[in-house]
């Protein structure tokens, strides 16, 4: 796919979410509640001036607000596969000529990009002036930090991915999306720092993806982890985007020839 196409899925997609005017102001309402919710709770459980798992109470207020606001950013249409495999449009994609990773990845970008812009940013600086929050941006940091947002985002349109194409194989998907999503809001991080976990819960971590969506990228861009373990989590978040790459295409592989058989 050249970038034109891709391009012109993207701003599809951005300006078919711009049309719900309605739905936009109650996301905006429904991310400030939660970040309220959540930096109330972490300032109530900490006391001033302690500190557990290596965070403060103005650290964690921090981390709470940016791992939000990532996750607000990283919103996508997680159904439209199963949607697609349902009805049977997804036969249209397959005589596209273009890949149909590549066009949802282009759909998905065009869908968060507007949640960015209209929701991301506005709710960051809004809670910078109104937590009073003193995040310690740095050049680094921030390189750092953009180069894992970029990976975390990676990893959870794949993991998204594979998750709508489990359609090829079952007829209702939404077990799955509902097992997903439970898994994603306790491992990712955007609730939970992955520090406070109990020690014996952090091995198994490793051996999912879910940390490196939310909690990297924030971690990162807090500053709560040191310049060489941010190194570390790069090189591992890269790891999972290879790994998540591969599975991907061996699932829709096997998907795409499961649906040419059945349908003749």
């Amino acid at each position: 796919m050249n970038h034109t196409v891709f391009g012109k899925f993207a701003a599809v997609s951005f300006q078919k979410e711009i049309t719900y005017r309605f739905d936009y102001f109650m996301a905006v309402l429904n991310g400030f509640l939660y970040i309220f919710i959540f930096t109330a709770l972490w300032r109530a459980l900490y006391a001033q001036g302690a500190s557990v798992g290596n965070f403060t109470a103005a650290s964690l207020t921090g981390y709470a607000v940016v791992a939000m606001v990532i996750r607000i950013s990283f919103s996508m249409d997680d159904t439209t596969i199963a949607q697609k495999v349902r009805d049977g449009s997804i036969a249209t994609d397959l005589i596209r000529p273009v890949s149909f990773f590549m066009m949802n990845l282009a759909q998905c970008i065009g869908f968060s990009a507007f949640h960015t812009a209209a929701r991301g940013v506005p709710i960051l600086i809004f809670s910078i002036f109104l937590f009073k929050l003193n995040i310690p941006f740095t050049a680094q940091g921030m390189a750092f930090g953009a180069l894992s947002l970029v990976m975390g985002y990676l990893i959870l349109f794949m993991l998204n991915y594979l998750f709508g194409l489990i359609a090829f194989w079952v007829i209702e998907v939404f077990p799955f999306q509902l097992m997903k999503y439970g898994l994603l809001n306790l491992l990712g991080g955007s609730v939970i720092p992955v520090d406070l976990f109990p020690p014996f819960m952090k091995p198994f971590l490793t051996l999912l993806p879910f940390q490196h969506i939310f909690y990297t990228p924030a971690a990162i861009l807090v500053g709560h982890a040191t310049p060489e373990r941010a190194l570390i989590m790069l090189g591992e978040q890269a790891v999972w985007v290879f790994i998540m790459g591969a599975a991907s295409l061996l699932a829709w592989n096997a998907g795409k020839d499961r649906l040419v058989i059945q349908g003749g």
